[in-house]
């Protein structure tokens, strides 16, 4: 067995705890054959579950991180521990040591910077309340941001077009590269015009030589591909493997977990996209339109009146790969 599942490491858990008199520490190492000392503990009188990996001799920087309510990170000279209290939800605590375990198999050096950067994408995805499945909306928005980043942003970028996908580590833009950003939006056929802005820093220009809004009305068909279809098609994508554990920690942060690709049947096919360059006149509220105090402003575009400020998808590409030595293939 590569790594234990989150029941079996569960199991391990309670077994632990049932059978100690409740004092001290009941440790045990986790599959010898990692490249890594990895220990599961129960700490008593707290009944507190901890997963311990021994990394590098001190190339990490102490810290601490709060993953989510009752589950901490504490990385101290290289050893880093997940510790959990008792009303954590060891389900999901147990999912998440079974994710990182899968992922030790690294160098000494880089195994607690990776794991770190790993539980970064959980606490975000956790934040957002998504470890039961992304909702209709929040699957249509995956899906345009995936289509995005396979036709538009890889062409131009090449593997750092991974990178440059930012809205999952919390950035305004879904894609930002230098001075250059891509707002992504997935409707429905219903109101194929109409485009929901969530916050005023969407649209927003500020620092920013260029910024395009790129706007998919979709549809289902029976030609049509699954989220875990487009997924897969990315995971094989040359530049894609050449950034995959980044890849894949985005894709975490947004929500996507594989046991949940059963959820996704609907087969999603791109109707119409238009992309539209972010100017001075572009109907937007941005936070110099906000008051003090006043925040998160939602709003919605009627894009029946922005012809004007339609862009070609090539132009999108050429802008994004001005700072990338011109666009791959030309």
């Amino acid at each position: 067995m590569l790594h234990p599942t989150a029941e079996e490491l569960e199991r391990s858990f309670r077994s632990a705890e049932a059978g100690t008199d409740g004092r001290g520490t009941s440790r045990r190492r986790l599959l010898p054959e990692l490249p890594a000392d990895v220990f599961t503990e129960v700490r008593f009188p707290e009944l507190e579950w901890a997963l311990v990996v021994h990394g590098d001799d001190g190339g990490s920087p102490d810290r601490d991180l709060v993953v989510a309510a009752g589950v901490t990170c504490r990385v101290r000279r290289g050893r880093l521990e997940i510790v959990s209290g008792p009303d954590t939800d060891r389900a999901i605590f147990c999912t998440l040591l079974s994710d990182l375990v899968e992922r030790l198999h690294q160098p000494a050096a880089a195994r607690t910077p990776a794991l770190v950067r790993r539980l970064e994408a959980w606490r975000r995805m956790l934040g957002r309340g998504l470890t039961g499945g992304l909702r209709t909306e929040e699957r249509y928005g995956l899906f345009g941001e995936l289509i995005v980043l396979l036709e538009i942003v890889l062409p131009a970028l090449g593997p750092a077009g991974v990178r440059a996908w930012a809205g999952p580590d919390g950035a305004p833009r879904d894609f930002e590269h230098l001075d250059a950003a891509i707002e992504v939006k997935a409707v429905g056929l219903s109101d194929p015009d109409l485009c929901r802005i969530r916050t005023e820093r969407q649209l927003d220009t500020t620092g920013l030589a260029h910024l395009f809004l790129a706007h998919h009305v979709v549809g289902q068909s029976a030609s049509g591909v699954t989220l875990g279809e487009l997924v897969d098609e990315l995971r094989a994508h040359p530049d894609v493997q050449a950034e995959s554990v980044e890849f894949e920690n985005r894709l975490l942060a947004v929500g996507w977990f594989e046991s949940h690709r059963p959820q996704y049947t609907e087969r999603f096919q791109v109707a119409r996209r238009r992309c539209y360059r972010i100017s001075a006149d572009f109907p937007r509220m941005t936070s110099d339109d906000v008051p003090p105090g006043v925040s998160r402003v939602s709003y919605v575009v009627d894009l029946a009146a922005c012809h004007q400020h339609l862009v070609d998808e090539a132009a999108v590409r050429g802008t994004l790969a001005q700072g990338a030595g011109g666009v791959r293939g030309q």
